[in-house]
């Protein structure tokens, strides 16, 4: 076989892929089975990083989306993530590839998608090229997204500004946060990297940590317990349930699956019907009961996080953020900034012992007990006892 054969036959070989289907509409849930060499199938239109950096995380061979990742609303940072990650993204391959069976076996050859022999759907390669491409045509649509941003950010104020601005409407809970370190906790799995930086802070300042949804269990697994849970805890693990002080059950659309759960565990629960979002209102609530320091890990803090998901959702965010002023802190900056704080008794106890080992040398040495002994001799002339 020629050089040039060899080439094209390894080329042909690296744009086919084979892998085990995950099928799911919710990237949550799809995450939780889906393993290294799998290939995702999605159905997200404009796909933000957080989403892409929990399939990332989980090392699927490919991402298929079935809608298209990139629409020109905004430039979203989701298919960078995936590229920086090595992962191929074959986009807006339509809605037929969400009827894939999940678990079957599947292949990609190029920008086509095969079961067996038979072709599911074609889509298009997003390439580094036809990235670069699409995020800078959608860089020039930036302005039309934040004008829409503001508006529904004056609707939410106008809607909700009870809620935002007096705190009426929020649930009572009975853990005292009057001028104490919080942590909110959002994000799941994808922010176990963020405890880890700050698990000095963490040590130190011992933060109530107020966990939304499954974060708790993530909160867990690190050997931290939740105190406060707040969201739809259906799915959240019963020992990080019984180890909470109190569950705030919030689902906007309101179900009611994890009042439930939690009434079936007998944990203390209270309930909140609010229209935002849960990691806003375990926000909220630290700040109404007067947290001196909320530290968050996975909430949005750029525009452009603004930008991303639900326009609604995410000018609440914007908005209670403000509202929460500086006592807010996002766990990437903490990281940064934050020192190991030594106690007065530790800095006591090291000149304590600096001191004892000079004594000790000096003693031990002729020139040393001379010194002392003149020093000694001239101390007690000058108090008056010689």
């Amino acid at each position: 076989m020629s050089k040039s054969s060899r080439r094209k036959a390894s080329a042909d070989a690296e744009s086919t892929l084979n892998g085990t289907a995950r099928v799911d509409h919710s990237i949550v849930a799809l995450t939780r089975r889906l393993r290294r060499g799998d290939i995702a199938v999605i159905d997200v239109l404009d796909l933000d990083e957080r989403t892409a950096s929990q399939l990332a995380e989980c090392r699927p061979s490919a991402v298929i989306n079935a809608q298209q990742s990139i629409s020109g609303r905004y430039p979203n940072g989701g298919p960078s993530v995936l590229a920086e990650a090595s992962i191929p993204l074959i986009d807006a391959a339509g809605a037929d590839v969400m009827n894939i069976r999940d678990g079957s076996r599947i292949r990609i050859d190029g920008d086509s998608v095969l079961r067996g022999d038979a072709l599911v759907a074609t889509g298009t390669l997003l390439t580094a090229e036809a990235l670069e491409s699409a995020l800078t045509d959608a860089a020039q649509n930036m302005h039309v997204q934040l004008t829409a941003f503001t508006a529904n950010a004056m609707d939410y104020v106008e809607r909700d500004s009870a809620l935002l601005l007096d705190g009426r409407g929020l649930p009572a809970i009975d853990v005292d946060l009057e001028g104490r370190h919080v942590l909110v906790l959002t994000g799941g799995t994808l922010y176990a990297k963020q405890l880890k930086e700050i698990r000095t802070y963490l040590r130190e300042r011992k933060p109530i940590i107020i966990a939304v949804g499954e974060a708790a269990d993530v909160a867990m697994e690190h050997a931290y317990a939740a105190k406060i849970i707040v969201g739809n805890v259906e799915s959240v693990s019963e020992r990080a349930m019984r180890a909470a002080s109190t569950v705030v059950v919030h689902d906007p659309a309101g179900a009611d699956a994890g009042m439930t759960r939690a009434d079936a565990l007998g944990v203390s629960r209270t309930t909140s019907d609010a229209g935002i979002s849960s990691s806003d209102l375990a926000v909220l609530l630290a700040h109404a009961q007067g947290a001196s320091v909320i530290v968050t890990v996975g909430m949005e803090a750029r525009l452009i996080d603004f930008l991303q998901g639900s326009s609604e959702l995410n000018a609440g965010t914007f908005l209670t953020r403000l509202q929460a002023g500086g006592t807010l802190v996002d766990a990437r900056t903490l990281a940064q900034v934050y020192r190991h704080r030594y106690s007065r008794w530790l800095v006591f106890g090291l000149l304590l012992a600096g001191f004892t080992a000079l004594g000790v040398a000096l003693a031990a040495t002729p020139g040393g007990r001379a010194w002392i002994s003149s020093t000694w001799d001239a101390v007690s002339a000058w108090l008056g006892l010689s």
